[in-house]
């Protein structure tokens, strides 16, 4: 088994048993699945399955990168904060492996609640409307694959300066990212249902950044210093 993997598997465990964090971000996800799917309806020249789609673009998109955010900190951040990071240090797997496979677990997590939110949304306005609304397949194809590179880039972003910075910096880093991101959460509902359609050329941009920015993270995360992670934990 693979030093990621173990990784993986241990960050996973961990997340399912914090109750509180993953059963508030199942709430958030229920929340935001039904309410938004309320408000669903053909728009102006949109039709129900392109306002759907619309939706589900921006939903899945910003509510994955929020839990994204909310996981990241318990993952890396408060390892560092309880010293458990010490003892993954001292252990035969690479800081690498380390950094990927808690971005991994994370990510996997993260989506899951997305993608749970988007089908909620999708069966809720569904059975309002008395017939099956599905989306097109640009957003399917974002939902199932971009959502989750963009979450990932988020995830190995923060993931990674948790890592190098101190608390401090940490701190400011972790609110400027709260801010706009619950903002774009709540203001989905209304920049969803005006006259914008997504299409493969937006799923195709977003794939294409994530994954420019996906490469650029693995490169860095090769300089991964443990003299430097050691330093940041007083």
């Amino acid at each position: 088994m693979s030093s990621v993997s173990i990784v993986l598997r241990k960050e996973l465990r961990e997340l399912l048993a914090a109750k509180g964090t993953l059963l508030t971000g199942i709430a958030l996800a229920l929340f935001f699945g039904v309410m938004y799917s309320l408000k669903l309806g053909s728009v102006g020249s949109l039709s129900l399955e392109q306002s759907l789609g619309s939706l589900l673009f921006f939903l899945t998109t910003t509510l994955g990168v929020f839990m994204g955010y909310t996981f990241t900190s318990q993952v890396f951040l408060r390892e560092k904060m309880d010293g458990v990071i010490e003892t993954l240090l001292c252990s035969p797997v690479t800081l690498r492996g380390i950094w990927l496979g808690k971005t991994l677990a994370v990510t996997l997590v993260a989506v899951v609640l997305a993608i749970g939110s988007g089908v909620l949304t999708a069966v809720v306005a569904g059975y309002r409307a008395g017939s099956l609304a599905l989306p097109e397949a640009a957003v399917v194809f974002h939902v199932v694959v971009v959502v989750p590179m963009i979450v990932a880039c988020l995830v190995g972003g923060l993931g990674f300066a948790q890592l190098l910075l101190g608390m401090k910096e940490n701190r400011i880093i972790g609110l400027a990212l709260f801010i706009p991101i619950f903002a774009a959460l709540y203001g989905i509902g209304y920049s969803s249902t005006g006259s914008f359609v997504a299409g493969w050329l937006h799923v195709g941009l977003l794939g294409l950044g994530a994954a420019a920015v996906l490469a650029g993270l693995g490169y860095a995360s090769l300089r991964l210093n443990k003299e430097r992670i050691v330093t940041t934990l007083s």
